[in-house]
């Protein structure tokens, strides 16, 4: 089998949304098919990229415009054919086009088209804030409803994105983005020295994360005596922002910032909670990762969060991103926080119950009957 994976990403070189193509990638690789992949000019080359490449796949990048310059192109059609030229010469049998937001994909999705390749979309994550204008609407339609099959990473986003074309999507189907701890991990409890940690796993990006509604709650005065720390994972275009405002909101004594790290079951065994108070998402993969280390989830109500989350019982939602809601269930959780074990075992139960324990090896799966033309 020949597969083409492109990859829509352009706002960072690396992130959650590239895990399941880059992983599928190389499960087709090791079992013998001819991969090529497309992504955006990064310097350095990501270490997905770069392992890929070790690993022989064709790979092509895309030299990004700048938006003006872009919009000019497209307004008289021109500017984009001569990154999709290479599908042609490769021949795949199916590209799988992986959208950072779901509004991407439309030229990848064309291009295909145009060639009579059949292609899958995998949608990352879908923003309730990003409608598509009237314009936009036909060629985005037409990208959805041409594919061979839409993935989506929650149930939420594809009822989202369906509102949003304003379109029903027969050929839809939600995956499992891969995770970065062991399927069966179960960290230690972590020690009791009278502090409650919790930990935001994610890029420092408010405009996704959140970290500002995080930080209101904190500077509450029913939270500014309590004995919490919390450790900020991850990096991003906000970085110092989300640093400054810490320290003009009066938190920076509460909140660390520890960076970016792949030690994830380490960061469990030393923290008793998550908290993520996401504006939009897919399908968090720090979601994933705390549940199926026994980890209390103190989250948003919104993407799939409360497809692996029941309120009050294996975690606690938040039903909007906003101040007093994201208050209103931290204070329910701190009221509960002597059962936060128990209840980060049931969610951990809870979890494996719809985690599959290899989700690039499934996503493969749908691939294969992509290609076979099997629903």
């Amino acid at each position: 089998m020949r597969v083409a994976f492109v990859s829509t990403m352009e706002g960072q070189p690396s992130g959650g949304s590239e895990f399941l193509w880059s992983r599928a990638a190389i499960r087709l690789i090791e079992r013998g098919d001819a991969v090529a992949c497309s992504t955006r000019r990064w310097s350095p080359t990501p270490a997905h990229v770069q392992e890929l490449q070790r690993r022989g796949c064709e790979t092509h990048f895309r030299t990004v415009p700048p938006s003006l310059c872009r919009r000019a192109l497209h307004r008289f059609g021109l500017g984009w054919g001569a990154d999709w030229r290479w599908l042609g010469r490769f021949a795949p049998d199916i590209v799988v086009i992986s959208l950072g937001v779901h509004l991407e994909g439309i030229e990848p999705a064309a291009a295909c088209r145009a060639c009579g390749i059949p292609y899958v979309l995998v949608v990352q994550s879908a923003d309730e804030h990003r409608w598509p204008g009237d314009t936009y609407l036909d060629p985005l339609r037409e990208a959805y409803l041409g594919a061979r099959a839409c993935c989506f990473v929650s149930h939420g986003n594809r009822s989202l994105v369906e509102t949003m074309l304003a379109a029903r999507l027969p050929n839809a189907r939600v995956v499992c983005n891969p995770f970065n701890v062991r399927y069966e991990a179960a960290p230690p409890w972590p020690a009791d020295d009278g502090v409650t940690r919790l930990a935001c796993v994610g890029a420092l990006a408010p405009v996704a994360k959140g970290q500002d509604l995080l930080f209101a709650v904190l500077a509450r005065p029913a939270w500014r005596g309590r004995p919490v720390r919390v450790s900020l994972y991850g990096a991003g275009q906000n970085a110092r922002s989300v640093r400054t405002l810490a320290g003009m909101l009066g938190v920076a004594d509460r909140v660390e910032f520890r960076g970016f790290t792949d030690d994830i079951e380490r960061v469990w065994a030393e923290h008793h909670a998550l908290v993520l108070p996401s504006r939009h998402e897919g399908m968090p993969l720090a979601v994933l990762e705390a549940l199926l280390c026994g980890r209390v989830c103190v989250v948003t109500d919104i993407a799939g969060n409360a497809e692996y989350i029941a309120d009050g019982d294996t975690g606690f939602l938040a039903a909007a991103p906003t101040v007093p809601l994201l208050s209103e269930a931290l204070e329910r959780a701190w009221t509960r926080r002597a059962d936060w074990a128990s209840i980060g075992a049931r969610a951990a139960v809870a979890a494996r119950a719809n985690i599959p324990p290899d989700p690039a090896g499934v996503f493969v799966g749908e691939l294969d009957k992509c290609v076979a033309g099997v629903a």
